[in-house]
């Protein structure tokens, strides 16, 4: 059973008028993968899988896309800023996508998030699998994240 309390309270945060950017992050327990969709239900928010608009952005027999900073805080944007089902949502997959990039861009894709992205129409909850650490912010700026209560573990 996945425990989606400390998850509510983040949800609730990102949803209150107090953040400038209103992105959080969820370290995300195993037994929560492949059940995004459920848990975003019980969460009240919509589900979205991240790597869904880059398919769009995939040329006409390509078979894939050259990942960059740019693309990724691109796509998030896009995400937080068009209308859907709810004002709030999971994003799912973004450790793939992180994993593509080097460290470096890595490093720059959460410092954009942590600052970047202001008030768009939808918050953003990142769900990143417990295990993937090799894609979280580094110490100093997840330390960041966390004093500013936007970490559910």
């Amino acid at each position: 059973m996945v425990q989606i309390e400390p998850v509510i309270k983040l949800v609730e945060l990102l949803r209150s008028a107090t953040l400038r950017t209103r992105i959080g992050l969820w370290y995300m327990p195993l037994e929560a993968a492949g059940r995004e969709r459920e848990i975003a239900v019980q969460l009240s928010v919509e589900a979205v899988d991240v790597r869904t608009p880059l398919r769009t952005k995939i040329a006409p027999g390509a078979e894939y896309l050259r990942l960059s900073t740019v693309k990724i805080i691109e796509t998030l944007d896009l995400i937080a800023s068009t209308t859907g089902r709810s004002d709030c949502v999971l994003v799912c997959n973004l450790d793939l996508l992180l994993s593509g990039v080097t460290q470096k861009e890595c490093t720059q894709v959460w410092e954009e998030l942590f600052n970047g992205l202001p008030h768009r129409s939808r918050a953003l909850l990142l769900a990143i699998p417990e295990t993937a650490t090799q894609v979280l912010p580094d110490d100093e700026l997840l330390a960041a994240w966390r004093r500013d209560n936007r970490v559910a573990q």
